[in-house]
């Protein structure tokens, strides 16, 4: 897959000033990401017949908005920044490119992530950052676009996230690159069951637990 993200952070979040001050270690940021491209999918038919499928078109948009403290620990050079915020996932899955068998998901997450920043100052240009996230599952709804039934919504509402990544960044003055590897990862559980009738039989309709696996890389400047 591809994509771009972009992230705000406002350092000393509760003064009043534009400058960063020694005494509001508080920060906020905004962060907003869009992904496309090929994914595989592995499943089932509704009669528990294995389904597999390669180079599903997918793609999803991202927004995060989160609040922390930054921590110092003088000379080392090692800072931290915890922080909690909420966050909203919206995936679409063209399952139905997959033959007769597919249909078109849509998946959307509301969500709580809680985590972490450790970074390391190495010198005047050099810094590792280490981010590590969970993510607390609020809200899910799919909806299936299945033929013959119509929409189909179904509420899934447990489930968690976890992702990672190691920023490895220098800094060139006024803007500094960065790479930085990451793995994403969700875990949801199977939702509350609906219910359609043809006029002569009750079908339940489910979404069953999954999982989501992702890795890659980030290539950024910041500013």
């Amino acid at each position: 897959m591809q994509g771009v993200s972009a992230e705000y952070i406002r350092r000393s979040a509760m003064s009043d000033g534009e400058e960063v001050s020694e005494s509001d270690k508080s920060f906020f940021a905004v962060e907003l990401r869009y992904m496309q491209g090929k994914v595989d999918y592995n499943g089932y038919l509704w009669n528990g017949t294995p389904s597999r499928a390669d180079d599903i078109t997918d793609y999803y948009m991202e927004g995060i908005l989160k609040a922390g403290y930054t921590y110092d620990f003088g000379q080392s050079g090692f800072s931290l920044w915890p922080y909690a915020g909420l966050g909203g996932r919206f995936l679409t899955d063209k399952l139905d490119e997959s033959g007769p068998s597919g249909y078109r998901r849509e998946s959307t997450y509301i969500y709580i992530p809680v985590g972490f920043n450790l970074r390391k100052q190495m010198g005047s240009s050099f810094s590792l950052t280490l981010n590590a996230q969970g993510d607390i599952l609020l809200s899910g709804r799919q909806i299936s676009k299945i033929e013959g039934t119509g929409n189909v919504h179904n509420t899934q509402d447990e489930g968690y996230g976890l992702r990672a990544g190691l920023r490895i960044q220098y800094n060139f003055g006024t803007f500094g690159i960065f790479a930085e590897p990451f793995y994403r990862y969700w875990h949801i559980q199977n939702s509350e069951p609906q219910y359609y009738t043809d006029g002569y039989y009750i079908y339940t309709l489910l979404e069953p637990k999954n999982e989501t696996r992702e890795a890659g890389v980030k290539i950024g400047i910041v500013f």
